[in-house]
């Protein structure tokens, strides 16, 4: 399990979202209110259809270039 759980607030600025899962190179985000109430999970294909242009083409495209954290995971 990871030790270092990478989250976003609900009342968080989609834009700042985006950003920050292509910098983590994540899909996937849980949502917590500020008081760390888990909400739910927000997902790349969430922000691709609430929010039409190109942030979740940046977010993919950040997402996507080598060396990411899990790069050395091993599967299986």
């Amino acid at each position: 399990m990871t030790t270092d759980v990478k989250y976003c607030f609900e009342d968080q600025d989609i834009d700042e979202v985006t950003r920050n899962m292509a910098d983590i190179q994540v899909r996937r985000l849980p949502v917590l209110t500020r008081n760390k109430r888990l909400v739910g999970i927000i997902a790349l294909g969430d922000i691709a259809v609430s929010k039409p242009g190109d942030g979740a083409a940046t977010a993919l495209h950040g997402i996507s270039r080598p060396g990411g954290q899990h790069a050395g995971a091993v599967t299986g």
